[in-house]
């Protein structure tokens, strides 16, 4: 089911070579004709044409121009050059073009036939080879995904590193796995309470709970029934290991929430290359055995496990989510995180009181780690921290640390408060101004103004659209719209030199985005200004 198109300036050699062929016998349902190579070209844009059969010298286009055009434009469509003798020399400069057919005029019917007849056997063939590549990468991104759960079972839960290129594999399966560190996590299902037939569903439907939760940056597959992530560090900035934690934390409640499942997770070391990563398999594995002596739905991190000792008490839970309460939460959450630690203490009746020391020393180590990363802190803040520590080696209940513990949160908490929206503001006004001083610049992105200030592109793009109350790219608009105003109501440049001076490429873009912001077109503004 093919069409040919004659492109010819005589009608009669049009005619002729039309009629003196039948086309149906090789498939061609369509015949049609152009005079010149303009309508040619008007025509196989608005048809789909799989032979062409053109002159050479022809009025307004002739036949090389419009070779050379299709095929940049049509490389599918074969093209034949009719020529006579004193044409030859210009035949042969089509061979340049990528033209691989010429028939030389005058030509009888029978060897037109046959010529045609063998381009038509070429299209057949590289049609089926087509048609058969096209099924080929149908079946093998219908594949894909056991392609990739069989390549990470085997690269992160087998000891023996695979003998192949593993990057290359990666590149070849579309895995996000080009990064310098990596850890890897488990979650595993609790299918006590599951029909044996709905286990694979289940298992199916936590699987796409937690991607949605990862994102495209992690690898998420199924070993044995327990759902592997291999978290690709480098996608965090820096803190990776405990981003991975809090990540797997929203994720436990994410499965019970939407399936009803218990699941208990655990999390192995950090690692540094690919072929390594067994080794973090193999302890996040270590670190989920603690579900037998701490129980299920918890999170266990391998870092833990050195704390873990049958005469010491440690409240993981209690005290990271103190640290986070006092960086994120507001005043009440804080004192609840501070009462849950003592609550914790206080359900452990073999407890030394160097036991409850080491935890409260943990806690205010932790909080002056976190102070020391700030620019500006107060020094009646370390004074209070320090006079705290020392405090701690005094005879203090549990009650009278908590409320102590509590007041110097609540003031490192106004620190974290402070020096976050100063830094938010100083941060937005940088990008302001770097929006104001590079708006000509149609390369300008949130990512490169992310790069600019120094932080990441989707921290930034939270952080402005707060700030401004409009995002990046539309505060951006407002910007080259007001100069592209004023370029309008002060100078009489032509529309095309505002565009390029306010960041567009294309003057009909600018036009259209000129029109979208004020309901004008740049020419209507000018006569109304």
């Amino acid at each position: 089911m093919y069409t040919v198109l004659i492109v010819d300036d005589e009608p009669v050699v049009r005619r002729g070579v039309s009629q003196m062929i039948d086309w149906s016998s090789l498939g061609f349902t369509t015949v049609l004709q152009a005079e010149d190579g303009v309508g040619a070209l008007e025509i196989c844009r608005k048809n789909k044409v799989n032979l062409v059969l053109t002159d050479i010298v022809m009025p307004f286009m002739d036949g090389l121009e419009l070779s050379g055009i299709l095929g940049q434009e049509f490389p599918d469509i074969q093209i034949v050059i009719l020529t006579g003798h004193e044409d030859f020399e210009y035949a042969k400069q089509s061979v340049d073009l990528g033209v691989k057919n010429y028939i030389l005029k005058p030509v009888g019917s029978n060897t037109l036939y046959e010529k045609i007849k063998e381009i038509c056997h070429r299209i057949n063939i590289e049609t089926t080879q087509k048609q058969y590549i096209a099924e080929m990468k149908t079946q093998l991104y219908q594949s894909m995904p056991v392609l990739q759960e069989k390549f990470l079972s085997l690269l992160v839960c087998t000891e023996n590193p695979v003998e192949y290129d593993i990057h290359e594999r990666i590149q070849n399966l579309g895995l996000p796995l080009k990064g310098k560190s990596y850890l890897v996590a488990i979650i595993e299902l609790d299918f006590s309470e599951i029909q044996g037939r709905d286990i694979e569903l289940y298992t199916f439907a936590a699987k796409n709970v937690v991607q949605g939760c990862m994102g495209d940056g992690h690898c998420v597959f199924e070993n044995e029934h327990k759902l592997v992530i291999v978290f690709n560090l480098d996608y965090y900035e820096e803190a990776g290991h405990d981003i991975v934690y809090k990540t797997i934390q929203v994720t436990q409640k994410a499965i019970y929430s939407m399936l009803h499942m218990n699941n208990t997770c655990a999390l192995g070391m950090s690692v540094d290359s690919l072929p390594m990563l067994y080794h973090s398999w193999r302890e996040a594995n270590k670190a989920l055995d603690c579900k037998y002596t701490l129980g299920i739905n918890r999170v266990y991190d391998i870092r833990d496990l050195d704390y873990v000792e049958e005469t010491f008490f440690y409240p993981f839970e209690e005290m990271k989510n103190l640290v986070n309460s006092i960086k994120l939460m507001p005043p009440s959450e804080i004192e609840a995180a501070v009462q849950a630690v003592g609550t914790a203490l206080h359900g452990m009746h073999n407890v030394s009181s160097s036991n409850i020391r080491m935890i409260f020393i943990e806690i205010l180590t932790s909080l002056l780690k976190e102070l020391s990363g700030l620019k500006e802190v107060s020094p009646d803040i370390w004074n209070e921290g320090f006079s705290l520590y020392n405090g701690l080696e005094q005879s203090m209940s549990i009650e009278q640390i908590s409320s102590k513990l509590l007041t110097f949160s609540k003031k490192v908490s106004n620190q974290f408060q402070r020096s976050q929206k100063n830094s938010s503001e100083i941060i937005v006004q940088k990008t302001v101004d770097y929006i104001e001083a590079q708006y000509a610049d149609e390369m300008l992105t949130l990512s490169g103004a992310a790069e600019k200030v120094g932080v990441s592109m989707g921290y930034l793009s939270i952080l402005f659209k707060k700030e401004v109350g409009i995002n990046f790219t539309e505060y951006l608009t407002h910007v080259r719209m007001s100069h592209a105003k004023e370029l309008l109501r002060a100078t009489d440049k032509k529309t095309y030199e505002i565009a390029y001076e306010t960041g567009y490429s294309s003057p009909h873009y600018f036009s259209v985005s000129f029109k979208k912001c004020t309901g004008m077109s740049p020419s209507e503004f000018r006569s109304k200004e």
